[in-house]
């Protein structure tokens, strides 16, 4: 046993009272085992952690119980004892157990070169020499998968990728061989590629070094690919623990079947609604009475009011509900669709959408639903469609955004980031468009170009307004004003695009003033029915960003984008950083409004499960161009292009039992100021030929396969796995 936790209670005190952040928290790691901590964010999982390696202040937090046994090299350390002794923490912490955080560059020092920050934990607890602990350096780099890592040594963080920084500090947490390793959320705010890479690193780590391993997620993909045990927590309470095998296979507790129904799967139909946990995580200091998910379950009864016994189910296999009084466990729960009606502040409810004065006729909607089955016919255009313009929203034409690098006081010209590099792209009037790819790859700049947030280099944009299809490449900016009326942008961080100063009345009524659209008590009448129409209260129009949740403040981004009633939105990465119940709330809200309001939809996403989900049509884009792309279905059953082959073996199935063709790409994305040769993606493709380095592959129909078309020169040759080819 590396690691026991024993009822562990800690809480925190303010001017306000004491909340209960962990409470009764008890479970342990087995040597050489990946146990998962699991929940969504504001459970107290990360803090339970920290609690391990002394990094929890007290005060404001207060150890009321509880034993955290930690097994060392020199024997048994009850860290809770020793949480205030700095010596027997300086000891412990790097030599016996390590911590990788979520966000690697708030974690790594931003002044010291990687070589050096690896050394220094080397020579704090080695008796080494500088010359040996700069070679173990360079060895644990290497270990990791850094590329070349004799010359990362001199490096600083800020010239490396995310995935890069994360496997330094993978190689910092191990440079001491620990016994323990503790990743708090390690691939959260990584693409899914990488996010597969370092799961993978992790587990042959494990492996290799014959280490434990605490892996703390909000990810149940990502648990059920990595861990061999598994907790789930919520409100400070673990409500269920036993295998992966067991937990997955037949969740008791209704909380863990609603992380699970919130995923977006391979195997369901596209564009159907997730089924998803009603409301948020309450306030610490609101937690229900009893049972702390009572407020949120479906199966909620009179008898929740007091605290629930832990049942055991099996021998490792254990719940804490009133639904099971015996051994044999109830039937499967099934969680609600989504709720009817507003949302109070405490909650966060998906909801039917009530009529609005911007709300297109059914016919209208009816004929978009038609027209996009309609659009089966290829022509010789870049898609493949049909090239009737009254079905256009959207279309582009060897769009290019190139960005000069100017180096020097002189401000000489050194290279060019080729961001989008000719790219043609047709939305149809009331489709949803999914624009997939790597962070780098140039789907945001898409976004950008067609809302014309920055101008082309080169290309020609079109869009429709006023019932005309017009091209407004080269409209000035004043001009633009009433171009934009008809745009909405949805962004990836409600926290950084809400005005924190603004209340949520002229956050949304902004846009209503500046296009004269409503003014005075109009503005008020306006932005109410905008609030109920994604499912908040009107009377919520006095309060502030802060006062909401992630969840509840995308939907305000939401409300501010359809304001101006637009024809056309783009949702750049809005679920991105959300937990995965919030997540499916937000998909299931943009599925509800494209539908009643007929909107025209670019979503942009680097997680294809989830474009999945939402989109009529894909497109992947990698390194600045679009390299396939066709309907949803035929993407992800049957891809052609192996980089959408990847990203989709890359996805972490919720299903220990379920693995993908694991064809994942090797290294990361290359500098888009310097693309390779040939075909863009040749460096990290299993099935590359020499022609691939040499000769750039086309955009050109695939054979068969009516408006499908891809970029790779062996696409009549290969034979990819989808979803169809995870077994």
């Amino acid at each position: 046993m590396i690691l026991e936790i024993k009822d562990l209670q800690l809480s925190f005190r303010s001017v306000v009272g004491t909340t209960r952040a962990v409470n009764g928290v008890s479970f342990a790691v087995q040597e050489g085992e990946i146990v998962g901590l699991v929940g969504e964010s504001g459970c107290g999982k990360s803090v339970t952690a920290r609690s391990v390696v002394g990094l929890v202040p007290s005060p404001p937090a207060v150890f009321e119980g509880g034993e955290i046994w930690l097994n060392t090299r020199a024997g048994k350390v009850n860290m809770l004892v020793n949480r205030g002794n700095t010596q027997v923490l300086r000891r412990i912490r790097g030599r016996e157990v390590s911590m990788i955080f979520q966000e690697p560059m708030r974690s790594l020092h931003p002044m010291m070169p990687v070589g050096s920050q690896v050394a220094e934990g080397i020579l704090e607890h080695e008796e080494i020499s500088l010359n040996g602990a700069y070679a173990r350096t360079e060895e644990m780099l290497e270990m990791v998968g850094l590329p070349q890592p004799g010359q990362l040594l001199s490096r600083y963080p800020h010239e490396l990728s995310g995935g890069m920084r994360q496997r330094v500090m993978i190689a910092l947490a191990l440079a001491c061989h620990p016994q323990l390793l503790i990743a708090d959320e390690p691939t959260t705010a990584l693409d899914v590629t990488i996010q597969a890479q370092i799961l993978e690193l992790i587990r042959d780590l494990r492996d290799r070094l014959g280490m434990s391993v605490l892996l703390i997620t909000h990810n149940m993909g990502v648990v059920a690919s990595t861990a061999d045990r598994v907790s789930v927590m919520y409100l400070g309470v673990i409500v269920e623990t036993g295998t992966v095998q067991e937990v997955f296979e037949q969740a008791a507790h209704p909380y863990t079947q609603g992380l699970l129904s919130s995923i977006p799967s391979l195997q369901s139909e596209p564009k159907t609604p997730l089924q998803s946990l009603k409301g948020v995580v309450p306030e610490l200091a609101l937690a229900p009475q009893g049972c702390v998910f009572a407020d949120r379950c479906p199966e909620v009864m009179p008898i929740c009011q007091e605290t629930p016994p832990l049942i055991a189910l099996s021998e490792q296999h254990m719940a804490k509900c009133w639904l099971y009084d015996s051994p044999e466990p109830a039937s499967a729960i099934t969680l609600e669709s989504a709720d009817t009606g507003p949302v109070d502040v405490e909650e966060d409810k998906s909801s039917t959408l009530p009529s609005v004065e911007s709300e297109r006729s059914a016919a209208a909607m009816a004929a978009a639903k038609v027209g996009v089955e309609r659009f089966t016919v290829a022509d010789g255009s870049a898609e493949g469609k049909i090239t009737v313009d009254s079905d256009v929203g959207v279309r582009v034409k060897e769009m290019t955004l190139h960005y000069p690098i100017y180096k020097g006081i002189l401000r000489r010209k050194v290279g060019t980031v080729q961001a989008v590099d000719d790219v043609d792209l047709t939305i149809y009037r009331g489709e949803i468009v999914g624009l997939v790819g790597e962070s780098g790859c140039g789907k945001t700049s898409v976004g950008r170009l067609i809302t014309r947030l920055v101008d082309p280099t080169a290309g020609s944009i079109q869009f429709r307004m006023n019932g005309e299809l017009q091209d407004i490449t080269n409209i000035p900016e004043p001009s633009m004003k009433g171009v934009r009326r008809h745009m909405g942008m949805v962004f990836q961080d409600p926290q950084s695009s809400l005005n924190p100063r603004l209340n949520v009345r002229d956050i949304v009524g902004e846009p209503l003033i500046l296009h004269k659209i409503a003014r005075g008590k109009e503005v008020d009448a306006h932005v109410g029915r905008l609030l109920e129409m994604v499912g908040l209260r009107a009377e919520h129009q006095s309060r502030f960003p802060h006062a909401f949740s992630g969840g509840q403040r995308q939907r305000i981004a939401i409300a501010r984008a359809l304001s101006t009633e637009p024809a056309f939105l783009v949702a750049d990465e809005p679920v991105s950083a959300l937990d995965v119940s919030v997540q499916s709330q937000v998909l299931n809200l943009l599925m509800d409004l494209q539908q009643q309001l007929d909107l025209t939809m670019l979503f942009i996403a680097h997680d294809i499960a989830v474009v999945r989900h939402i989109s009529d049509r894909i497109a992947v884009m990698y390194l600045g161009q679009i390299v396939e792309i066709g309907s949803t279905e035929a993407i992800c059953s049957r891809p052609v292009h192996p980089y959408t082959e990847a990203l989709l073996a890359s996805i972490p199935l919720p299903d220990p039992g379920v693995q993908s063709s694991r064809a994942i790409a090797a290294g990361e994305l290359p500098d888009p100021s310097a693309p390779p040769a040939g075909c863009r993606f040749h460096t990290r493709c299993p099935y590359r030929q020499e022609i691939c380095a040499v000769e750039e592959p086309r955009l050109r129909p695939v054979p068969g396969r009516q408006g499908y078309w891809s970029a790779c020169h062996l696409q009549e040759e290969l034979t990819l796995s989808g979803v169809d080819g995870v077994d």
